[in-house]
């Protein structure tokens, strides 16, 4: 029993949406984008039954991942309807550009146009979490209309790394948007020299070159000893999100910095809302998209990610049905006027709960019966 939200998305159709989110701006969204699409083609997804979409956006370049999906037959949108140019805030605060609902359903209309017929689309977010908040437009408001799930793109270390971590998925969790996990990015290899922060004592440091001298210090932060912690930690106190991969720096990859840091526009390049087309990738970038491929993997579990967004489809589709009948409330007036979308929603949340309720049940169950199995193999060895 399917039921749509709001803006006409059907829930429980089939196509995984997954939002990839970062910590701060220019930490490699795009470019773990750019992995986890191709590494759904290596794990046999028709480029037809992918697709890629970047909503809401401060950047109007032709990014890789954009020449990566023209090359590809990947359906994509690289410049969604909302462009965060200089000077929108100001102007949707002084009351231009409509409300926040209307930029949210603009987003989430594109996500579902893009996603018509399609098994999984990548939404790649804009900025760190909140980037968009102050017009009602940021990544957790599309995320809980597009019923997606979130992927959050760590930066290198432990207590950082994992401190930024908390902070994002809080973010989204306190909207009961489901947080899958993370990638951790940019860690370094064994033994490479770490730049000194701020905050470190001087003592530590060398005085002119600010890299810490010291080895031991330096493989603190190596990419095995992070890996270490960072798992220890989410087994600890995430266990039901996973850390699906530690990925090292690349020298190969600084020609993508670029696509983290493209300029600004003063307006939409779109305004019409067409399809706006980029040329494919070149013999460098090929080889650019080839090493992300091979990083991915070596150190990246796609079919964890895949099979983990699946699993929480029923929670993103409640977090949707429970905005829908927000907005209704909201708007009672419409409720009366379209009265089969209220009957859709409250139909709707009625069995994603269900579906819950009962998928939570049969775990349960099982969890039990596996301790009761461990106990009586016990006693059975202990009495032999």
């Amino acid at each position: 029993l399917p039921s749509r939200s709001s803006e006409g998305r059907t829930m429980g159709g089939g196509c995984q949406r997954l939002l990839v989110a970062g910590d701060r701006s220019h930490c490699g969204k795009s470019t773990i984008s750019l992995g986890i699409l191709a590494s759904l083609l290596d794990a046999g997804y028709s480029p037809k039954d992918i697709a890629y979409i970047k909503p809401s956006t401060q950047c109007v370049a032709a990014t890789l991942t954009a020449r990566f999906c023209e090359s590809n037959g990947v359906d994509y949108v690289h410049i969604g309807p909302v462009v965060f140019y200089r000077g929108f805030t100001r102007q949707f605060l002084d009351g231009e550009h409509g409300t926040s609902d209307d930029l949210v359903g603009k987003c989430a209309r594109a996500v579902d146009k893009v996603s018509a017929g399609k098994r999984f689309v990548v939404i790649d977010g804009v900025g760190y979490p909140s980037v968009g908040s102050i017009v009602g437009c940021s990544s957790a408001d599309i995320a809980v209309r597009c019923g997606a799930r979130v992927l959050i793109v760590g930066k290198q270390g432990v207590g950082d790394a994992v401190d930024s971590f908390n902070l994002c998925a809080a973010y989204f969790e306190s909207r009961g948007i489901p947080v899958v996990g993370a990638i951790f990015n940019k860690l370094a290899t064994k033994g490479a020299p770490i730049r000194a922060r701020p905050c470190e004592p001087v003592a530590l440091l060398h005085p002119l070159t600010e890299v810490c001298p010291r080895p031991s210090l330096a493989g603190l932060y190596s990419i095995d000893k992070c890996s270490v912690y960072i798992k220890r930690y989410f087994a600890r106190n995430r266990p039901h999100q996973g850390v699906y991969g530690l990925i090292p720096a690349q020298d190969g990859l600084a020609s993508l910095a670029p696509e983290e840091t493209c300029g600004f526009t003063f307006k939409h390049p779109d305004p019409e809302g067409l399809v706006l087309r980029v040329e494919g990738m070149s013999e460098d970038e090929r080889a650019a998209v080839d090493l992300v491929r091979e990083l991915f993997q070596t150190h990246v579990d796609i079919r964890s990610i895949i099979d983990d967004v699946k699993a929480r489809e029923v929670d993103s589709n409640i977090v949707t049905g429970v905005h829908a009948l927000r907005a209704l409330a909201a708007r009672p007036l419409s409720a009366l006027r379209a009265p089969g979308s209220t009957i859709a929603a409250l139909v709707g949340l009625t069995w994603n709960l269900s579906m819950l309720i009962l998928g939570r049940s049969v775990a349960f169950i099982r969890s039990r019966l596996a301790s009761q199995e461990r106990t009586l193999h016990s006693t059975l060895r202990q009495t032999s």
